[in-house]
């Protein structure tokens, strides 16, 4: 029995030969997003999710996220938008910067950093690997400004939640927390990029000793739940993050 087909759905092709390449396309980019995030994370700790102690816990044990079952391709796109924006947005600072953009492995192996760690390139960005705590991150750059360094820190988000921004967003402060800590840095600067019209909004961000403290403090707490295996604190269940949308071990977390 034939279906009745709407405009919308037949002004996306013109003929036979263009709609089955469509199907072909968007079929080959769902694979891929599909093998994205099968891929089992690094036992490490991820500075983007450290707000949650669970989650850390989760990765560390090696414990494999819920898959989605339903691909979400505007979300993946999205987030490949805001990787073009982030490249595009370190090469103009490090051509402006000059000198002052700084090399963060450059910057590690003089700043006496209380670790063992190696470090690969990918583009103006620099992704870290510490041995212990085992955590793993990619500060978009350092940078010095008015005789005073920086963290820098690149986020992009859609017009609807840049137009609201008066701060920096509770979840980004605590990464900001946790890479300024890792890289002994007490300033930060967050700049956000509207990814619709392309405006930006900066912040600046003051970290104090007894903050980061506290990270080193969560670094040991996760790692001695894990070694004892009993789950650490969570969320509290009204927190906005603590949702089947936002975490891939939501599920896992409520057997605890």
């Amino acid at each position: 029995m034939f279906q009745p087909v709407g405009l919308g759905s037949a002004s996306r092709f013109n003929s036979a030969i263009s709609s089955n390449f469509l199907d072909d396309y968007d079929n080959f980019v769902v694979e891929k997003i599909r093998n994205e995030e099968s891929r089992q994370p690094s036992q490490t700790f991820a500075p983007s999710s450290i707000r949650c102690k669970r989650i850390s816990w989760f990765r560390l044990r090696g414990v494999a996220p819920e898959q989605e079952v339903h691909v979400d391709k505007t979300l993946n796109f999205s987030a490949q938008v805001g990787t073009a924006c982030h490249r595009i947005i370190q090469e103009n600072l490090e051509n402006w910067l000059g000198d002052d953009w700084i090399d963060v492995e450059s910057y590690l192996r003089t700043s006496n950093r209380p670790y063992s760690f190696s470090c690969t390139k990918s583009g103006s960005e620099t992704n870290v690997i510490i041995e212990y705590p085992p955590i793993k991150f990619s500060p978009d750059g350092i940078i010095r400004y008015g005789d005073k360094l920086y963290l820098l820190e690149i986020k992009t988000s859609e017009y609807s939640s840049f137009d609201k921004l008066t701060d920096p967003k509770p979840q980004h402060v605590d990464q900001i927390k946790c890479y300024c800590t890792l890289l002994g840095l007490s300033d930060a600067l967050v700049l956000y990029q509207d990814r619709q019209y392309g405006d930006f909004k900066c912040y600046e961000v003051h970290i104090l000793d007894y903050e980061m403290q506290a990270i080193w403090d969560m670094f040991k707490e996760v790692l001695d739940c894990v070694k004892k295996n009993i789950a650490p604190s969570k969320l509290p269940g009204r927190d906005p993050w603590c949702t089947p949308a936002h975490c891939r071990y939501y599920n896992k977390c409520k057997e605890w």
